[in-house]
């Protein structure tokens, strides 16, 4: 068994059998039984920032470095290998008040 800090994760989504997610740091991948609602309560009840952002994926809010509105897509770092996840039509406006709610407290 693997120990994770939940802090190091950046997000996670459903793996394509459903009944397991794949969690993402910035270097590494790990897998987990379970559904995307039940490790977001969990990793939530931590008391860090995690949403549903998507139908397959999950972000740890305070993680995201910026948004492309066009394309919908979360980047955790800069760079052509930054991690990325797809963000829905109708959650691309809770991450944006996020990340400038986000601002205000810098």
């Amino acid at each position: 068994m693997i120990e994770l800090n939940v802090k190091d994760v950046l997000f996670f989504e459903t793996h394509r059998n459903r009944e397991m997610i794949v969690l993402h740091t910035q270097n590494e991948q790990f897998y987990a039984p379970g559904t995307l609602k039940y490790w977001t309560e969990a990793l939530r009840a931590s008391g860090e920032r995690f949403e549903i952002i998507d139908r397959n994926n999950a972000a740890h809010l305070t993680k995201v470095k910026h948004v492309d509105r066009r394309f919908r897509i979360a980047y955790f770092s800069e760079g052509k290998d930054a991690k990325k996840c797809t963000i829905s039509i109708n959650n691309v406006a809770k991450v944006l008040a996020f990340l400038e709610t986000k601002k205000g407290l810098a």
